[in-house]
């Protein structure tokens, strides 16, 4: 029996092949970006939810004034461990931030990705060795671990046992500084600890003498643990046992908060939320683009209704329940939905890395897996459903006589719910239409408004200055002076904190007049403003070393805009700043810069020339400005200076161009582009589609009706406009509808930037016409076919 109706279903669609292949190309864009949106949403909420401890995992930070920082001293963590006992475990984390970590083997290895946590943090996150125990004695206080391909790249391949460890020189041969490794790091899934190289100490040695940073503090609770009450009780432990012993750090008179570990990667308290916008805004895309090409197949099975009528009437006749009748339609409908949603699966499955581009990641893994045949499965039952259900009942239910007499023309029912699903596909369209538009003025905003300084031909060498001696007129001034004579080289200087770099500058604590301020500070040295080609506004820069050195008894600073404007100084420069236990003189008042982002609002920073807030914090990133064209050049002369340095014997150099690092603190919001840009594609294909089905539809039961028209002498301009009127009012319709929703929208995403453009009506009349005119594409075919057709053909069965 169900053989028969599916022979009888496949017949019924190879009739028909046109809109067979138009349904199945429509649902296959849907599946498509059903199954891309839906594996990279899983992938990006995946991220330690393989953690036994996943719900009771927490970051302490603080915050003040609406601010947040993820920065804690590094005693809170102890402190914690043996005060609460809701706590079971508190941990530490610090990123290794000056450049990328050597390892001499069997290659030279540059780790880029560095990080130091105790064994606390290790025991909260799973750190595991998959060579061995991480802990092979009892007296071991350290456990080294490097992920499997470096671990392949430093050691020969039949010496990966690590029955014990083994000791590799690091940093530089001529220090003869070493480092054991104890094992390969374990890949239990996606998680926030994921570094090349993982240094796993104990306080005593990791926090051993002064602590000039600031780090990372998580903390695993007890179940069935209040949070809210936890959280006062940190921040009174804080205050009271902390803060007189750290009056420097960052919002060290902040308050207290817990941020879940459900929401460090994609929204935490301290960083942007942009990736959690973006998963929500790819997950709602997705179902809304399903959904349309669900509603296009519903209209497109009501548009070849009428080839079809005299068929069901005559199954009723001879019969055929109305059951039977819903179970073939929904059964044809099944079909064509599986095999597109296979042709999906298929097409994805060869292309394999194509999210590689959207998202930079490779999700060929997550693709083809059991899940997603599973949801894709259901994405089939669903799409059948909402697709074939209403055509079935509608179909199924006219009476075998009427339909014998007079066709579809004769039992149309009323077009609401298609008109209202077209109104929503065209407002869709206008809505991703504008908001590509929008997106791409907002990412070219950013790519082309002044930053306040300027990154081209700038060439930055993190971590450099570590292999000089970087007092004001060491080698590394000498090395810097050097540099500045070459033709190729305009400028050159160095710096604690560079634009465009991850890290951002830590806050300290400045006072004038008695008026306590936390400001940004930043280590330079007397060419950096030049380099950058930030603008002074008042007073006079240092232009020489001399000045610097002449007197060792002052501290001189340069403050920004904004840092004026919170001191509320009328004539700043001579003005005292006292802070990291000196007094400053400020010197001059250089332009805010835009250096870490259009997100975040610029916030006042202290410029100072010595190492007044922290000998721990060199000026290690040497920056060098290339002459035009001759960036190769000043690359190679940087290249054969480190070469000459004994310290940095078989060292390979490594270098970044400012642009491109800024450009990656905008990274997500290109990936959205490309994104939004991509489903921007997907939407108007669909609605075209849409509009091309409903054409069809109205033409066929219009066509005997509009014949009349033409024996009676209407035109064929007055009959193609009277088959379009309807699509017309329907895109005014959607137009009214979508643009205030749009707006809303749009301005919301925008209050995310720090600096945006402004919402200007071009953007919404642009988007407007390229609707409209997709519109009168899609319709014209149908209706200038029906305005021509021969009215003979359409009334001889009357």
């Amino acid at each position: 029996m169900i053989l028969n109706e599916i022979k009888i279903a496949w017949r019924s669609l190879l009739k028909n092949k046109f809109f067979s292949l138009l349904n199945v190309f429509g649902l296959m864009l849907g599946f498509t970006g059903f199954i891309l949106s839906y594996q990279y949403i899983n992938r990006e909420t995946s991220y330690d939810k393989w953690n036994p401890n996943y719900d009771r995992i927490y970051q302490v930070g603080l915050t003040s004034s609406e601010e947040f920082t993820d920065a804690t001293n590094a005693m809170l963590a102890p402190l914690l461990k043996r005060s609460l006992p809701e706590i079971e475990t508190a941990g530490r984390k610090i990123i290794y931030s000056f450049g990328t970590y050597p390892l001499f083997g069997e290659n030279t290895v540059l780790i880029k990705d560095a990080a130091v946590i105790d064994s606390s943090a290790a025991h909260i996150f799973q750190i595991e060795s998959k060579t061995g125990n991480l802990y092979k004695s009892k007296i071991q206080n350290e456990a080294t671990l490097v992920k499997q391909g470096i671990a392949e790249k430093i050691f020969k391949k039949g010496d990966l046992n690590f029955d014990t460890p083994k000791s590799v020189p690091v940093l530089s041969l001529l220090l003869d500084q070493h480092e054991r490794i104890y094992g390969i790091s374990k890949n239990n899934g996606l998680s926030l600890i994921d570094h090349g190289l993982l240094f796993i100490k104990e306080p005593e040695d990791l926090f051993a003498g002064e602590i000039p940073f600031s780090y990372q503090t998580y903390i695993q609770v007890k179940p069935g643990t209040n949070i809210d009450v936890l959280a006062r009780k940190i921040d009174k432990l804080y205050h009271d046992k902390i803060v007189p012993l750290s009056q420097t750090a960052a919002l060290s008179q902040g308050k207290i908060y817990l941020d879940p570990l459900s929401n460090l990667h994609l929204r935490p308290k301290n960083g942007s939320n942009t990736p959690y916008l973006m998963l929500w805004i790819i997950g709602i895309v997705s179902i809304i683009i399903l959904v349309l090409a669900s509603a296009n197949f519903a209209n497109m099975i009501m548009a070849q209704a009428d080839k079809r009528i005299k068929e069901l009437a005559l199954k009723k006749i001879l019969g055929s329940s109305r059951w039977t009748i819903i179970r073939q339609l929904l059964l044809e409908v099944f079909i064509l939905t599986l095999t597109a949603a296979v042709f999906s699966f298929f097409m994805l499955s060869i292309t394999g890395n194509v999210l590689q581009k959207w998202f930079n990641d490779d999700l060929k893994q997550y693709i083809l897996n059991q899940d997603t045949v599973m949801y894709l499965f259901l994405g089939v039952i669903g799409t059948t459903c909402l697709s074939g259900i209403y055509p079935a009942f509608v179909l199924s239910g006219f009476k075998s006589v009427s339909l014998l007499r007079g066709g579809l023309g004769k039992t149309q029912r009323k077009n609401t719910l298609r008109n209202g699903l077209l109104v929503f596909q065209i407002g869709i369209a206008l809505l991703f239409m504008t908001g590509m538009l929008i997106i791409h003025e907002q990412i070219r905003y950013i790519q082309t408004t002044d930053k306040g300084f300027e990154p081209a031909q700038v060439i930055t060498y993190k971590g450099l200055g570590m292999y000089y001696d970087g007092t004001l007129n060491g080698t590394y001034y000498n090395l810097k002076e050097r540099l500045q004579q070459d033709p190729s080289i305009l400028s050159v200087a160095s710096a604690t904190n560079m634009p465009g770099d991850g890290e951002l500058p830590p806050k300290k604590q400045f006072s004038h007049n008695q008026k306590q301020l936390e400001f940004d500070h930043v280590g330079i040295d007397k060419s950096y403003f030049s380099t950058l080609n930030i603008a002074v506004l008042k007073g006079n820069i240092p232009t020489s070393i001399k000045q610097l050195l002449q007197d060792s008894t002052s501290h001189y600073v340069v403050i920004n805009e904004s840092a004026a404007m919170a001191l509320d100084l009328g004539q700043p420069i001579g003005a005292k700043l006292a802070g990291c236990d000196v007094n400053f003189e400020i010197i001059a008042v250089v332009k805010d810069s835009k250096a870490y982002g259009f997100e975040n609002v610029v916030k006042p920073t202290v410029y100072s020339y010595k190492n007044e807030c922290g000998s721990a914090r060199p000026q290690a990133t040497l920056i060098v400005k290339a002459a035009q064209g001759k960036a190769a050049q000043a690359i190679e002369t940087v290249k054969k200076e480190w070469q000459q340095n004994s310290s940095t014997k078989s060292l390979p150099l490594e270098y970044a161009f400012m642009d491109q690092q800024y450009a990656l603190l905008h990274k997500k919001q290109q990936e959205m582009q490309t994104a939004f840009n991509s489903f921007t594609f997907l939407a108007v294909i669909i609605a075209a589609l849409g509009l091309f089905s409903m054409a069809a539809y109205q033409v066929t039961i219009r066509k005997k009706e509009m014949s009349v028209r033409k024996v009676l002498g209407a035109s064929v301009q007055s009959i193609f406009m009277q088959l379009n009127k309807p699509f017309f009012r329907l895109f005014l319709t959607a137009t009214l509808i979508s643009l205030p929703l749009t707006y809303f929208i749009l301005n919301r995403w925008l209050d995310n930037f720090a600096y945006r453009i402004d919402l200007q009506w071009w953007y919404f009349l642009i988007a407007i016409m390229i609707i409209f005119i997709i519109i009168c594409v899609s319709i014209s075919y149908q209706t200038i076919r029906a305005a021509k057709v021969n009215p003979i053909d359409s009334l001889r069965n009357e």
